[in-house]
């Protein structure tokens, strides 16, 4: 869809409407924002196929949650969406009300010395203006005059067109700022429409959570499945086995020198954790760091992203392969900034922190396999 620019003149019009359809990225000025748009399409795109997958795919309670999760993240990338397109257009808005008013006050400026010029005419008449032409005729000077008879009659002319054009301008402006208007009122009726179906999936997904940690035999069912979940991170990661050198260090030499991959503490230590009401032993090969939603968590050392995708029982899951067997695990992502091939230096940000897939709410799950085994990643990272 185009953007229409109404008026007469390019210069100085700033009001763009948009037709009654969808805005698209292109219709703002902004380029940050233009390509953040270009990117939610594509990412909603991504999540609506990801749901219809995970429909068919998936089952069970963390097949739930999963989809859940799915329809969570694109609730979230929708009202992040109309948002900035409501941004967008309340700033054109505003920018339409600037001119609005810059062309009212030329007419203002102009109406005075044009209201005078018509009143002198009309007193004069149509004979007195024929003698302002011919009169100067039968003089010495008559050409300067007949010169000065035609300035004025080109100066009206040229002041009644200049009323006319702003005149134009104005109306094209009012009725491209009540345009505006209605897709303001219709913008911010859907951002609050998305707000509403967000926080409607997040207490669904609560309540799920709630009786899964409530109930024996739904805990149990979790547990089974979770169980699995693991096995298929395994064999996930095995699959990266053999896959040629591309880190010239060898990371089991900074063993014990590795920077965390996210700042938070500790909540879940590498062993096993048992329930505290059920009293269940559930193995926990990794790291449970404690950090708000949003935080950023990095990759421990230089590698290749192995993976980068939703994970059934971990969410949004980034696995980084560092070479010679030693395989990174990053879980219940909010969002991934890299992806499956990339290769990433120690330090780079992996993603943020958010709760897909997670029974307890946000929090970065971190796993270290050498040669496809999980190791304790607290013998690995530095002292703290």
């Amino acid at each position: 869809m185009r953007r229409r620019l109404r008026g007469t003149a390019a210069a100085g019009v700033i009001a763009a409407v948009l037709s009654a359809g969808a805005l698209t990225p292109i219709a703002t000025a902004d380029a940050a924002r233009a390509r953040r748009l270009d990117a939610l399409q594509d990412e909603m795109k991504r999540l609506q196929g990801e749901m219809a997958s995970l429909a068919l795919r998936e089952r069970g309670l963390l097949g739930e949650v999963a989809r859940m999760d799915a329809e969570i993240a694109l609730r979230r990338a929708e009202l992040e969406d109309v948002s900035l397109r409501l941004s967008d257009t309340g700033e054109r808005f505003d920018q339409g009300q600037r001119e609005l008013a810059r062309i009212a006050g030329g007419q203002e400026r102009r109406a005075p010395a044009l209201a005078a010029r018509v009143r002198e005419l009309y007193k004069r008449g149509a004979a007195g203006q024929l003698a302002s032409l011919v009169g100067p005729l039968g003089n010495p000077d008559s050409l300067d005059g007949f010169r000065y008879a035609t300035y004025l009659s080109r100066r009206d002319a040229s002041q009644l067109a200049a009323w006319r054009a702003g005149a134009r301008r104005l109306t094209d402006e009012q009725n491209s700022l009540s345009e505006q208007r209605e897709r303001l009122s219709t913008l911010r009726a859907a951002a609050s429409r998305q707000e509403t179906a967000l926080t409607a999936g997040r207490a669904a997904r609560a309540s799920l959570l709630a009786r899964i940690r409530g109930d024996r035999e739904q805990h149990e069912q979790a547990f089974g499945e979770l169980e699995e979940a693991a096995r298929n991170l395994g064999r996930l990661v095995e699959s990266f086995e053999g896959a040629p050198a591309h880190v010239s260090l060898d990371v089991r030499k900074f063993r014990g020198l590795l920077d965390w991959p996210a700042d938070g503490v500790v909540s879940a230590k590498f062993g096993t954790v048992v329930h505290p009401r059920f009293k269940t032993e559930v193995p926990h090969p990794g790291l449970d760091i404690d950090a708000p939603e949003g935080r950023s968590f990095r990759t421990i050392f230089d590698g290749r992203v192995a993976f980068a995708a939703p994970l059934n029982g971990y969410g949004l899951t980034a696995v980084v392969d560092h070479g010679n067997g030693v395989v990174s695990v990053y879980a219940h992502a909010e969002v991934l900034v890299v992806e499956a091939g990339q290769d990433v230096t120690r330090g780079q940000e992996l993603g943020r922190v958010g709760e897909s897939g997670s029974l307890r709410g946000p929090y970065l799950y971190f796993e270290l396999r050498d040669a496809g085994k999980p190791v304790d990643p607290s013998f690995w990272l530095r002292r703290r």
